[in-house]
C-alpha cells in the first residue's frame, strides 16, 4: 500500500467518526487527513507529511468548529447541566388533559416546589429538574 492509502483511510474513519456528534472536531482531522494524503502524493517525507497534518488540523479544528456551530442540529438557549441559567416555560394541558410545561419547544411534566396551583398558559420560572419532572416556583 501507498502512504497516501493510509492518509485516505484515516479520513475516512474520521469522517464517519464524526457521525457520533464530536463537535466537527473529528470532521476538522479528517480534513487534516486529507491534506496529509495529497502530501503523500507529492512524495514528501513522512515527517513532513505528519507535520502538514498536525498544521492542517491546528488551523481547521477551531475554525471549522467555531464556522460551523451556526448550522449545528443543537442551538439551544437553555443551561447544560450543572451550568446556572434561569429557564422560562409556559404551562399547558397536553392532548391527555396532562399539566405540563412547554420550554424552548420541549415539554415537561412539571412540579410546583412552593405548593401553588398551576394554571395552564401562566409563564414560570423553572428552578431545576428532578429527573424528566420540571420543577417551578
Amino acid at each position: 500500500m501507498e502512504p497516501w492509502h493510509f492518509w485516505l483511510l484515516a479520513a475516512l474513519f474520521l469522517m464517519i467518526l464524526e457521525l457520533l456528534g464530536t463537535g466537527f472536531f473529528a470532521f476538522a482531522l479528517g480534513l487534516a487527513a486529507l491534506i496529509g494524503m495529497f502530501a503523500a502524493l507529492f512524495n514528501v517525507p513522512p515527517s513532513v507529511q505528519w507535520l502538514v497534518f498536525a498544521l492542517a488540523a491546528a488551523v481547521l479544528a477551531p475554525w471549522l468548529r467555531k464556522t460551523l456551530r451556526h448550522w449545528a442540529p443543537s442551538r439551544r438557549r437553555s443551561a447544560l447541566a450543572g451550568e446556572n441559567r434561569t429557564l422560562e416555560g409556559l404551562l399547558l394541558l397536553d392532548q391527555n388533559g396532562q399539566l405540563k410545561v412547554k420550554i424552548e419547544n420541549d415539554t415537561y411534566f412539571v412540579r410546583s416546589n412552593s405548593g401553588r396551583e398551576l394554571t395552564p398558559g401562566n409563564r414560570v420560572t423553572v428552578t431545576g429538574f428532578d429527573g424528566i419532572t420540571a420543577l417551578v416556583d
